[in-house]
């Protein structure tokens, strides 16, 4: 019967010490730092579905873990996310467009929409026009 209870002892104790938090805390700096080095690669990539995806995925790891500086980077975070969408935009025909002497360069995404590369905090980033690219290059000044 000793040992019976020495077993179950065992077995509970195993159990407790193998069910801690299986949640890891975020180390902030290198959140802060993978998302730098996303950001240098989207740019690098504009339009690189893969690159969009990991800048994505970077800032919300930052946002999601309290890893922002303050309430205006998380906003600045927020609307790239809003700007990166659902990032299909890889395998682009891009042409420089003006409209009211205005030239902005403006590529076709994966869903056909018109994507118009912005800068936003020093960062190139695409902006789905929600119009076809076609229907875009139609009413603009393409070349």
């Amino acid at each position: 019967m000793k040992k019976l209870v020495y077993v179950v002892a065992c077995i509970l104790a195993l159990g407790f010490t193998a069910c801690g938090s299986d949640d890891e805390d975020v180390d902030c700096v290198k959140a802060n730092v993978d998302l730098s080095e996303a950001a240098v690669v989207y740019s690098q990539n504009i339009g690189s579905t893969e690159a969009c995806t990991a800048y994505k995925t970077a800032i919300e790891t930052v946002l999601n873990n309290g890893c922002a500086a303050d309430d205006e980077t998380i906003k600045v975070y927020e609307e790239q996310l809003k700007i990166l969408g659902d990032c299909k935009f890889g395998g682009q025909t891009c042409l420089n467009c003006t409209n009211n002497n205005i030239t902005l360069r403006v590529c076709r995404g994966e869903n056909g929409n018109a994507f118009i590369q912005e800068f936003h905090q020093g960062v190139l980033t695409p902006r789905d026009t929600g119009v076809p690219f076609e229907k875009y290059v139609e009413l603009s000044d393409c070349q």
